[in-house]
């Protein structure tokens, strides 16, 4: 029922895969390459690399596949709307599943990066150097895996009611994102306040290393503004005209 979203998926995971593998391979050329620096894991992160930090940072990595991802609801919207209502299930029920299809893959190459991560980091230090740390470093990275679902609802609730030119949703987003984040230095007050405002809603700044300045749970109000961003897309599908 929901082959066509699972197609788009799958054609994204693999291309990620593959540029994932291709610069593993490199890195690990590089390691081995004749007069190669070594890498002492006693010198970085104050002599700690938790397997926490490869998570966070793998999450941080897919939220570039998730800008992406985030594109396939309003694909259905170019020459699939027809079909895709003649399914036997609710509009919803349909929308419902192009998420859990795509999320299913956010969260498999958050696992494909973290296992390479691995790799590339216990290979570069020559021992086993990744440390489990605590499960309260462990609990906040899987927090911190909300950044790409976010970006991803961000991206679906801009486009799912668009027919056209779905890619420039996606273009403009991280100008934009990025933009909001640094305009709270600005010197002016009114500039300031809104744009403070507007960045609780912004995933570059809810899951930066400075977000607790900005709000103290930042990561759960991530989640949960990820929650509200797909239901606002949701809604705008189910009211979409043929």
């Amino acid at each position: 029922m929901w082959y066509v979203p699972y197609l788009r998926a799958r054609h994204a995971a693999l291309i990620y895969a593959y540029i994932g593998i291709g610069i593993s391979l490199v890195a690990l050329a590089l390691r081995f390459w004749p007069g190669a620096v070594h890498m002492d894991a006693h010198q970085v992160s104050g002599g700690h690399i938790y397997l926490s930090m490869i998570v966070a940072g793998s999450a941080a990595l897919v939220g570039g596949f998730a800008t992406v991802l985030g594109l396939n609801l309003a694909a259905e919207n170019d020459g699939h709307l027809e079909i895709a209502w003649t399914k036997p299930v609710s509009r919803e029920g349909y929308v419902l599943g192009v998420f859990a299809v795509d999320i299913i893959a956010m969260a498999a190459c958050i696992v494909f990066t973290a296992v390479c991560g691995f790799v590339l980091v216990d290979v570069f230090a020559g021992y086993q150097a990744v440390e489990l740390g605590s499960a309260n470093d462990m609990f906040d990275a899987l927090l911190f895996c909300g950044a790409p679902l976010c970006i991803y609802a961000w991206i679906a609730a801009m486009s799912a009611s668009l027919k056209r030119n779905r890619g420039a949703v996606a273009g403009m987003f991280w100008p934009i994102m990025f933009v909001l984040a640094l305009l709270p230095s600005v010197p002016n007050p009114a500039l300031h306040a809104l744009s403070t405002a507007l960045n609780l809603f912004n995933p570059a700044v809810l899951f930066s290393a400075s977000s607790h300045t900005v709000l103290p749970a930042s990561h759960a109000w991530g989640w949960a503004v990820a929650v509200m961003l797909l239901a606002a897309a949701t809604l705008q599908w189910r009211r979409l005209q043929l």
